[in-house]
């Protein structure tokens, strides 16, 4: 059986983003600036923190690795992913 998530990291124009999730292909379904990209982006990033510089997000990422690791058995079969920068979602 597949976990198919991770964590991502992601720069948008407000900051880096973090989030762990499944499925990140879907924000590369939609052309970009679309309603459907916008409305994507969001569900997957919309609540996440965001964080000034790359570093710090990337701090914040193995932070949150390591407690996927422990609360889901073991489990994150894409570990911490970059995925580049992307337009605004709001």
């Amino acid at each position: 059986m597949s976990a198919d998530n991770g964590i991502y990291i992601a720069k948008f124009p407000d900051g880096f983003r973090v989030c762990h999730e499944q499925a990140i292909e879907n924000v590369w379904y939609h052309r970009k600036g679309t309603k459907a990209r916008k409305k994507m982006l969001k569900s997957y990033f919309g609540d996440s923190p965001i964080f000034k510089t790359k570093e710090k997000a990337i701090f914040y990422a193995h932070k949150l690795e390591e407690k996927v690791l422990s609360d889901f058995d073991g489990i994150l079969e894409y570990g911490v992913c970059y995925l580049g920068e992307y337009e605004s979602f709001i």
